[in-house]
């Protein structure tokens, strides 16, 4: 298991004394997030590098999905994670695929901010003849991600919207997100779930050619969808970025970032402080990130209820409404 003290081995290697080793570690944080190729890693590597270059936390981020670090967080050894809601939520309350195996053991977690929307959808080749999610239907899909629940979650959430389930597909099983698109363009699969702009897309168009199937935008396609979470939105997308030529559907969630729960308001206010006053400097990281800014930080759509040190900086800058006092209330 990764140990924060496993990051800090360079620094007493170097010969430091105790004494500073032991300050430097007191302001080391670690975020959680996915394995390099996939969105959620460069959008935490984009706010580690901000946050440990605007103020007195230097963030780690440990390359895992929830699964991995989620036992982490009760154990202290991770401070923030990079979720997707749904996954996090089932985590949280002892849901599918999780059950108490996390809760019995003490594993809470609180919404610091949401940030920028993903926009997921199945990703094919443009050779592939799919044309439509209803196409896929008895063709070979990555349906099981393994340990990596969200992204399990999110292809059952995609085929509802088209009124299909896991079980009108061949399911193919790989061990990541990225691992799902490099089953498509190895030809193991002729979908997976994808994540727009991330880059293992980037590496599918540029070998095979990629194109994202469109979801359709209806309220059934939306109430289908929300059986897998209910957090789920379907956003249209403009064609420019690698596998969308045309206007599509996705679905679409904001992307939160939790804290453990028992995390001083020290460190949760810092980490967020840091992030609204230098929310500009993450597009210069990652160019995604124009439009992860602070007005979306306070959301109805939360499904973890927020940090205390969290509601309190919010109620300072005036962004926390009556509205939600009583999402806060109703998600305790």
């Amino acid at each position: 298991m990764i140990s924060k003290r496993t990051w800090t081995k360079g620094l007493l290697a170097a010969g430091l004394a105790f004494s500073m080793s032991t300050t430097a570690i007191a302001e080391r944080t670690v975020l959680g997030g996915n394995p390099p190729g996939s969105l959620f890693n460069s959008i935490a590597n984009a706010l580690g590098t901000v946050v440990t270059q605007n103020s007195s936390l230097t963030v780690d981020v440990l390359p895992q999905g929830g699964t991995v670090y989620y036992p982490m967080m009760i154990t202290g050894e991770v401070d923030f994670g990079l979720v997707n809601p749904f996954d996090a939520e089932a985590a949280y309350r002892g849901l599918p695929p999780y059950g108490d195996s996390l809760t019995s053991r003490g594993f809470k977690v609180s919404t610091v901010l949401i940030g920028k929307a993903i926009n997921i959808s199945f990703i094919t080749t443009k050779d592939s003849g799919i044309e439509t999610i209803q196409d896929l239907k008895g063709k070979r899909v990555v349906i099981d991600y393994g340990a990596f629940a969200s992204s399990s979650l999110s292809a059952e959430a995609l085929l509802a919207t088209a009124g299909l389930t896991k079980d009108d597909v061949i399911a193919v099983t790989v061990g990541s997100y990225p691992q799902g698109v490099k089953a498509v363009q190895e030809g193991r699969a002729v979908a997976a779930v994808g994540s727009l702009g991330s880059g293992v897309i980037q590496e599918l168009d540029a070998t095979r050619g990629a194109r994202f199937l469109s979801v359709e935008n209806t309220p059934e396609a939306t109430k289908r969808a929300r059986q897998f979470g209910s957090s789920w939105e379907i956003a249209p997308v403009k064609p420019g970025i690698p596998g969308v030529e045309t206007p599509i559907n996705a679905i679409a969630y904001g992307v939160p970032v939790l804290a453990r729960t028992d995390l001083s308001n020290e460190y949760v206010t810092t980490f967020l402080d840091t992030v609204w006053n230098h929310h500009d400097k993450l597009p210069g990281v990652f160019g995604w990130m124009r439009g992860w800014t602070p007005d979306k930080f306070v959301s109805e759509a939360t499904s973890i209820p927020y940090h205390p040190a969290a509601i309190a900086y919010f109620k300072d800058k005036g962004v926390w409404t009556p509205e939600m006092d009583q999402v806060q209330a109703a998600l305790q």
